[in-house]
Protein backbone atom coordinates (compact mmCIF):
# COMPACT_ATOMS: atom_id res chain seq x y z
CA UNK A 1 0.00 0.00 0.00
CA UNK A 2 1.22 3.49 -0.82
CA UNK A 3 0.07 6.83 0.58
CA UNK A 4 1.15 10.45 0.08
CA UNK A 5 -0.23 12.50 2.98
CA UNK A 6 0.86 16.14 2.65
CA UNK A 7 3.09 15.07 -0.26
CA UNK A 8 5.19 12.73 1.91
CA UNK A 9 5.52 9.31 0.26
CA UNK A 10 4.76 6.41 2.61
CA UNK A 11 4.62 2.68 2.07
CA UNK A 12 4.07 -0.43 4.13
CA UNK A 13 2.67 -0.26 7.66
CA UNK A 14 2.94 3.57 8.02
CA UNK A 15 0.96 4.02 4.79
CA UNK A 16 -1.67 1.57 5.97
CA UNK A 17 -2.02 3.30 9.35
CA UNK A 18 -2.34 6.75 7.78
CA UNK A 19 -4.88 5.51 5.22
CA UNK A 20 -7.00 3.71 7.80
CA UNK A 21 -6.81 6.68 10.16
CA UNK A 22 -8.03 8.98 7.40
CA UNK A 23 -10.90 6.64 6.58
CA UNK A 24 -11.90 6.38 10.24
CA UNK A 25 -11.96 10.16 10.61
CA UNK A 26 -14.09 10.46 7.47
CA UNK A 27 -16.90 8.39 9.05
CA UNK A 28 -19.71 10.58 10.37
CA UNK A 29 -20.48 9.01 13.77
CA UNK A 30 -18.61 7.50 16.67
CA UNK A 31 -20.74 4.36 16.34
CA UNK A 32 -19.64 3.90 12.72
CA UNK A 33 -16.00 4.51 13.63
CA UNK A 34 -16.18 2.01 16.47
CA UNK A 35 -17.83 -0.61 14.26
CA UNK A 36 -15.24 -0.22 11.50
CA UNK A 37 -12.26 -0.17 13.89
CA UNK A 38 -13.57 -3.28 15.66
CA UNK A 39 -14.03 -5.01 12.32
CA UNK A 40 -10.44 -4.16 11.35
CA UNK A 41 -9.09 -5.44 14.68
CA UNK A 42 -11.08 -8.69 14.47
CA UNK A 43 -9.90 -9.19 10.91
CA UNK A 44 -6.26 -8.61 11.93
CA UNK A 45 -6.47 -11.03 14.87
CA UNK A 46 -8.82 -13.76 13.69
CA UNK A 47 -8.80 -13.48 9.92
CA UNK A 48 -11.50 -12.67 7.42
CA UNK A 49 -13.82 -15.62 8.18
CA UNK A 50 -14.41 -14.47 11.75
CA UNK A 51 -15.95 -11.19 10.62
CA UNK A 52 -18.36 -12.72 8.08
CA UNK A 53 -21.77 -13.50 9.48
CA UNK A 54 -23.39 -15.05 6.44
CA UNK A 55 -26.69 -13.19 6.84
CA UNK A 56 -26.46 -11.99 3.22
CA UNK A 57 -25.38 -15.35 1.80
CA UNK A 58 -28.62 -15.83 -0.12
CA UNK A 59 -28.48 -12.42 -1.82
CA UNK A 60 -26.51 -11.52 -4.93
CA UNK A 61 -23.47 -9.37 -4.15
CA UNK A 62 -24.40 -6.34 -6.21
CA UNK A 63 -24.79 -2.73 -5.17
CA UNK A 64 -28.43 -2.81 -6.26
CA UNK A 65 -29.12 -5.79 -3.97
CA UNK A 66 -27.27 -4.29 -0.99
CA UNK A 67 -28.72 -0.78 -1.24
CA UNK A 68 -32.27 -1.83 -2.13
CA UNK A 69 -32.34 0.73 -4.93
CA UNK A 70 -35.57 -0.75 -6.25
CA UNK A 71 -37.31 0.84 -3.24
CA UNK A 72 -36.57 4.38 -4.52
CA UNK A 73 -38.96 6.29 -6.75
CA UNK A 74 -38.05 6.80 -10.38
CA UNK A 75 -37.75 10.32 -11.80
CA UNK A 76 -41.15 9.91 -13.47
CA UNK A 77 -42.77 8.84 -10.19
CA UNK A 78 -41.28 11.82 -8.37
CA UNK A 79 -42.54 14.20 -11.07
CA UNK A 80 -46.02 12.62 -11.01
CA UNK A 81 -46.18 12.99 -7.22
CA UNK A 82 -45.05 16.61 -7.44
CA UNK A 83 -47.64 17.34 -10.13
CA UNK A 84 -50.44 15.76 -8.09
CA UNK A 85 -49.61 18.00 -5.10
CA UNK A 86 -49.83 21.27 -7.09
CA UNK A 87 -52.94 23.35 -6.43
CA UNK A 88 -55.62 23.18 -9.16
CA UNK A 89 -55.06 26.85 -10.11
CA UNK A 90 -51.35 26.18 -10.84
CA UNK A 91 -52.17 23.13 -12.98
CA UNK A 92 -54.67 25.11 -15.04
CA UNK A 93 -52.12 27.88 -15.68
CA UNK A 94 -49.51 25.42 -16.96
Amino acid sequence: MTARPLGIPLSGLPAQLVTRGYHLLALPTLVARTRVATNWMLHAVAGDDFVRTGFLAGQPSTIRAMEHTDAHLTAEEVQAAADSEKPARTRQAS
